[in-house]
């Protein structure tokens, strides 16, 4: 169970695309977090506590009050921890990082990408440029070596800027990149030819990066890939909302993730409170609801990651059922991958072997994977489709 804790409303942004609403100042007591601490080390095995906001550097003596608390109660009852915190990283600075390196919690640092991208959706307020600050919070985290993991978010207004984007984060050394799309926006066909145009430029540098042997983490890409030589998605490629992942807001109620605690006054997406627990008969309402019948024929089912509520709601808003966009992305994503993965193979790249299959392809001779499993079909779903291209053969490497 991964517990997320929204450690206050407030934020020093105004992104164009924010899903949090009205930004004010209510963060977490002492009481709540203690009881969310609770909560995360309920469950059995490893414990997983992120931290988000708002910008939750706002609330920066309770966060780390948290991570101490939380670390020191690991190491008591020898229970393995993962500390995370997500920022905009305007407010990171040498200390805080050092702060943040001695008490081990990982930094995922929102940027949008170069200057004119990044400006276009995730200003400061008044209107102001983020971007200095935010490559200033970057170069503190360079400063004591840790790893950059980037979140860029792909908007209608920076969209056309995905690949030069992409480009300067790399630049700046991320070791993964993640592009989430902004589903709330509202997307014109052009929009989503750039989108499509900007996806074919990243995926070569993603293919470059293979080449090198200096991989870049890139889940648009990897869980397609990943999917395609297992024969499915993998652990944790679905939505695990109410489920393998719960969220807590300040005042104390839970929701099944951080992105439905918003402004904390929808009680109808609550699934309880850090006192009682989750209430599961919640969860199953607020995750019940009829699928789309188009989705059942498509070529891309037994992949595709629809089944996200926040995005579901985000452009539908019913849980269960993927919009458009959301169709059309996971489908060109598919496709992209598909083709950068059957370049790579071609090529015997050992990197990419050993990235998609696993390390017991290392060593291994591409030419000697057995492509017996590979799928040609095409199939016709009458809904905005795609022929089905030829996937990554299912790993079965002969001795």
């Amino acid at each position: 169970m991964h517990v997320a804790l929204v450690l206050t409303h407030d934020c020093n942004l105004a992104c164009t695309y924010c899903y949090t609403g009205e930004k004010f100042r209510s963060d977490m007591s002492d009481s709540v977090a203690a009881a969310a601490v609770d909560l995360a080390f309920a469950s059995a095995g490893d414990v997983d506590i992120g931290f988000f906001g708002g910008e939750p550097l706002i609330a920066w003596p309770r966060l780390v009050s948290i991570a101490e608390h939380a670390r020191a109660r690991a190491a008591r009852e020898g229970r393995r921890l993962r500390l995370s915190v997500t920022t905009n990283a305007t407010l990171l600075t040498r200390q805080r990082v050092r702060r943040l390196t001695e008490i081990d919690v990982e930094v995922h640092v929102s940027l949008d990408g170069d200057r004119a991208a990044h400006d276009a959706t995730r200003p400061a307020r008044g209107h102001r440029s983020s971007f200095e600050r935010v490559l200033g919070g970057i170069e503190a985290l360079r400063s004591y070596d840790q790893p950059l993991d980037l979140i860029a978010v792909v908007a209608p207004a920076n969209v056309r800027r995905l690949a030069a984007s992409v480009g300067f984060l790399i630049e700046q050394g991320a070791r993964s990149i993640t592009l989430n799309p902004a589903y709330e926006c509202p997307w014109t066909e052009d929009d989503l030819a750039a989108w499509e145009t900007g996806l074919e430029a990243v995926a070569q540098m993603y293919a470059g990066a293979m080449r090198l042997n200096m991989p870049i983490a890139m889940p648009t890409f990897d869980n397609k890939l990943f999917a395609a030589a297992k024969g499915g998605l993998c652990a944790g490629d679905g939505c695990d909302a109410g489920d393998g992942e719960i969220a807590v807001a300040p005042s104390g109620r839970l929701y099944p993730c951080a992105r439905l605690v918003g402004e904390d006054r929808d009680p109808s997406l609550a699934v309880g409170d850090v006192q009682h627990g989750v209430d599961l008969d919640c969860v199953r309402a607020i995750r019940s609801g009829a699928a789309d019948p188009a989705c059942e024929p498509c070529a891309e089912r037994w992949r595709c990651t629809s089944a996200c509520m926040c995005a579901n709601l985000a452009e539908t808003g019913s849980p269960t059922l993927p919009g458009g966009v959301q169709c059309w992305h996971e489908q060109t994503t598919a496709r992209i991958a598909d083709r950068v993965g059957a370049e790579l193979l071609a090529e015997r790249c050992q990197t990419f072997l050993e990235w998609v299959y696993g390390p017991d392809a290392r060593g291994i001779d591409p030419s000697r994977v057995d492509t017996a499993r590979s799928f040609d079909a095409v199939a016709d779903t009458g809904v905005r489709s795609v022929a089905r291209r030829r996937h990554l053969p299912i790993v079965k490497v002969t001795a």
